[in-house]
């Protein structure tokens, strides 16, 4: 009588090959997630773009209220959702770089970090030492240096 299944050559040559395959394909999936952080990185700074644009020209629209801050003539609040309440706070006519989260959604996995009184850093923390801007894979925020210089936007993924 004939026993049917596989020989013990032939599984030895099926995990031989299915290594194999795994040796050569898991290289590529270990790509993925640095591809994800980046993608991550390129859409936050859309994401702050956008709000950015829409905020300043929000804030040009007579139909928002806006209140100056007193002895401050590059700052000026503004009440977005006409409450009576000036909640965001802009900086020659653009976001402040304390307000971006409040314009914008991000992942639990994220850290903030401002630096000064102009940056904003938006990333991951991968070493735990509380400083995104070590691990090089963020968006920073560069706030406006004046009325004719608007904000700068840099990412930085080279640690992704």
């Amino acid at each position: 009588m004939k026993s049917r299944g596989f020989t013990l050559i032939e599984l030895i040559i099926v995990i031989v090959i299915l290594g194999v395959l795994a040796v050569t394909a898991i290289p590529r999936f270990m790509g993925l997630s640095s591809d994800a952080r980046t993608e991550v990185i390129n859409q936050i700074q859309v994401s702050v773009q956008q709000a950015n644009d829409l905020v300043h020209y929000k804030s040009l629209m007579k139909s928002y209220s806006t209140q100056a801050v007193p002895g401050r003539p590059d700052l000026f609040d503004v009440d977005l959702d006409n409450n009576g309440s000036f909640e965001t706070r802009l900086m020659w006519g653009y976001l402040d770089n304390t307000d971006i989260e409040k314009r914008i959604s991000l992942s639990d996995d994220l850290q903030i970090q401002y630096q000064g009184i102009r940056f904003t850093y938006i990333g991951w923390d991968f070493d735990g030492d509380t400083q995104i801007s070590d691990d090089n894979c963020y968006f920073r925020y560069t706030q406006a240096a004046s009325a004719s210089t608007p904000p700068v936007y840099q990412q930085v993924l080279t640690g992704c």
